[in-house]
């Protein structure tokens, strides 16, 4: 038979105070957005903690490569009219940017620049909405692969990454990607 004793005194005069969420503001502003791509179901998701900015890019459902993105810029570089120069609404990466792979690996070798251009431009994108903002970004990107194109390792060479990081399929991608993420604007 078990028996149990009352609990030591001292431990009985614990005050714990709770502090109420207002219902009304998100304890972790997220965004989220889903949509097609090249017919590809993707999945973006923003989310803003008070140190760091994470958005994730998946095709594949599923966390891919770590990165993490730090931009210190100018205020004349925040300040350049991207449509102006190229007629796009993306603003151009900018060259202090700098990008480090905290965890995982891409599927071929090729994708190795092609997510590192990904992810300088999600930074661009997001230092140029969010001003003075030095938090830096985290990117998980999981894109499907291309089809036919290096799907055994070893399959790759230089005229394989040139085909990839030129082809229109990768383009509007590119660009479909990043007008997404401009829509899940947490910063």
């Amino acid at each position: 038979m078990t028996s149990f004793s009352a609990p030591a005194p001292a431990l009985s005069a614990i005050k714990i105070d709770i502090t109420p969420i207002p219902t009304t503001s998100p304890v972790l502003p997220t965004k989220t957005l889903a949509t097609p791509i090249n017919s590809i179901h993707t999945h973006i998701i923003a989310q803003s903690f008070a140190d760091r900015i994470f958005i994730t890019v998946t095709q594949l459902n599923k966390f891919g490569c770590l990165y993490q993105a730090t931009t210190s810029a100018s205020p004349s570089a925040l300040d350049h009219d991207p449509v102006e120069a190229s007629g796009s609404d993306l603003p151009p990466p900018l060259a202090s940017t700098s990008v480090s792979k905290l965890v995982g690996s891409e599927p071929s070798p090729a994708y190795t620049a092609l997510y590192q251009l990904y992810v300088a431009q999600i930074a661009s994108i997001v230092k140029r909405g969010a001003g003075g903002d030095a938090r830096p970004i985290i990117v998980s990107l999981a894109l499907k692969p291309s089809e036919g194109k290096g799907s055994a390792e070893g399959d790759w060479d230089d005229e394989g990454d040139l085909l990839l990081l030129t082809s229109e399929d990768e383009r509007t991608r590119f660009i479909a990607v990043m007008e997404a993420v401009q829509k899940c604007r947490v910063w």
